[in-house]
């Protein structure tokens, strides 16, 4: 029995080669209809009613999606989707269709070629030509994702590269590689699993050949976590399984295949204790590099299995981050090549793929870190400006402060200092220290409930009545109207 197919794909290009790969495998296919817009394809289901389709998700706006999906269920029987996005979004729509496989492009004749074939014994398998249940789905993308609790015996890869750039390199290889028997290959958006259907001699053996393959052929560096197939494990069980283990990658790296394991995690505290929040302040106050490198060395350079969860790391990077993040901004170390860097650190310690690399990186921007620091310090210190305004705002309260005092500290003459003021501060030195008064006796009005003679007192002057010239002077109103309006 000749069967109808509808094609559905914006690229007219893939089209083409989809229909032409129909043609020349002699598929029972009698008519070939072509969709090349979503309204289209709804034509082609109501009126044609073909019994296989094969649809690009991409090619189907959101908002259209659940009209869709419900015409699929309506007429189609056998049903294959294809991305050019391997995403969670579209793994779930290709999962709400039951599709057989998710195809993604650039597309593998060879993968074509078994999902067809899939799809025609599917509808052939009861000897009617009516559709039966697909022999195979419960090696679609559903068994990844749904638990139907039926074991599975049979190998499954579950492959990650360090760079998520190298998949669709990846996903070219696979096309390329002599599996003898060829497995179902599903993407999700950071890795690929490959599901055997038959016996694997040697899996340990034959996933170390792919692996030095794969390094043959491209320069990414790979990781395979592997079921080598027996048990009473689900394909759910073993993919989830599979992803736990595949995580192991944040401690050891890359490079490596690694046999499925049940472990569990180690316990761990993923915050900063006091006494740590402590440790911190010191080293980075005292600007100690060594310190550091030895703290960072000891808490994360030592772990063996059983290991902690990677969150748990993670989250125990970010309050480092957070500890580097109150430092900055206490120091004013605010650059924007800093702050650059420290996004930059931020968004690896989030998603960084193996461990001692983030810990290096961190450690390098904490040494660029301290040297900023450093350097901001020796500015303030031989800064004259600075160093004057900061021993003003700790001897303001003394009413015999004056500017000969000041210029021996910062060991310039006074003349000099009172023309480096006006220059960079654009005041005199009596303007400075009566704002540097002034703003004082404004925060113990607001906070205090002390006298207006004592408040005067505090902030370097000896008579009342004179402070409250100079205040109303500096801010249009009395010191006593500016406590009540507090």
């Amino acid at each position: 029995m000749d069967y109808d197919i509808v094609v559905a794909d914006r690229d007219s290009q893939e089209l083409n080669g989809i229909l032409w790969l129909i043609s020349n495998y002699a598929f029972p296919i009698a008519t070939q209809h072509k969709a090349k817009h979503t309204i289209e394809f709804m034509d082609v289901l109501e009126n044609k009613r073909p019994r296989i389709i094969c649809l690009e998700l991409d090619m189907i706006p959101k908002d259209k999606w659940e009209m869709v999906k419900q015409h699929i269920k309506n007429y189609a029987d056998q049903v294959i989707a294809m991305t050019a996005e391997a995403t969670f979004e579209r793994a779930s729509q290709a999962l709400e269709v039951r599709a057989l496989a998710l195809w993604v492009k650039p597309l593998s004749p060879s993968m074509m070629k078994h999902t067809l074939q899939l799809a025609i014994q599917n509808l052939t398998s009861d000897g009617t030509g009516n559709a039966s249940a697909p022999v195979m789905s419960q090696l679609g993308y559903e068994s990844l994702f749904v638990d139907d609790q039926r074991p599975f015996s049979y190998a499954i890869y579950l492959l990650k590269t360090e760079n998520q750039h190298d998949l669709p390199h990846l996903r070219q290889f696979i096309q390329q590689f002599d599996f003898r028997s060829q497995p179902s290959v599903f993407s999700v958006s950071d890795q690929i699993i490959l599901v055997f259907h038959g016996e694997v001699s040697d899996p340990l053996s034959h996933a170390h050949r792919f692996m030095q393959e794969w390094e043959l052929f491209s320069q990414g560096t790979l990781a395979i976590a592997l079921h080598p197939g027996k048990g009473e494990k689900s394909v759910h069980q073993i993919y989830t399984q599979l992803r736990k283990t595949m995580k192991i990658t944040f401690f050891t790296g890359f490079k490596q295949v690694l046999l499925s394991s049940d472990e569990p995690w180690k316990d761990f505290d993923p915050f900063l204790t006091p006494e740590e929040q402590r440790t911190w302040i010191a080293m980075l106050e005292k600007a100690d590099k060594s310190a550091v490198k030895s703290w960072m060395y000891d808490k994360f350079f030592n772990f063996e299995a059983p290991y902690p969860a990677p969150g748990m790391l993670r989250t125990k990077l970010t309050s480092i981050l957070a500890q580097l993040r109150r430092f900055m901004n206490r120091k004013e170390l605010t650059g924007p090549e800093i702050e650059e860097f420290y996004k930059s650190i931020f968004k690896q310690v989030l998603d960084g793929a193996v461990l001692n690399r983030i810990v290096q990186d961190l450690i390098l921007f904490i040494y660029q870190l301290l040297d900023e620091f450093e350097k901001h310090a020796q500015l303030k210190q031989v800064d004259p400006i600075e160093k004057a305004i900061s021993y003003i705002e700790a001897h303001h309260a003394d009413y015999k402060l004056g500017l000969e005092e000041v210029a021996a500290h910062v060991d310039r003459s006074p003349t000099y200092l009172s023309y480096l003021l006006n220059e960079k501060q654009g005041k005199s030195f009596r303007e400075l220290l009566t704002d540097v008064r002034i703003t004082k006796a404004k925060e113990k009005l607001l906070n205090t409930d002390a006298s207006i003679l004592s408040i005067a007192n505090e902030v370097g002057y000896q008579n009342a009545n004179y402070f409250s010239r100079v205040f109303k002077q500096v801010t249009q109103t009395t010191p006593t109207a500016f406590r009540k309006h507090r």
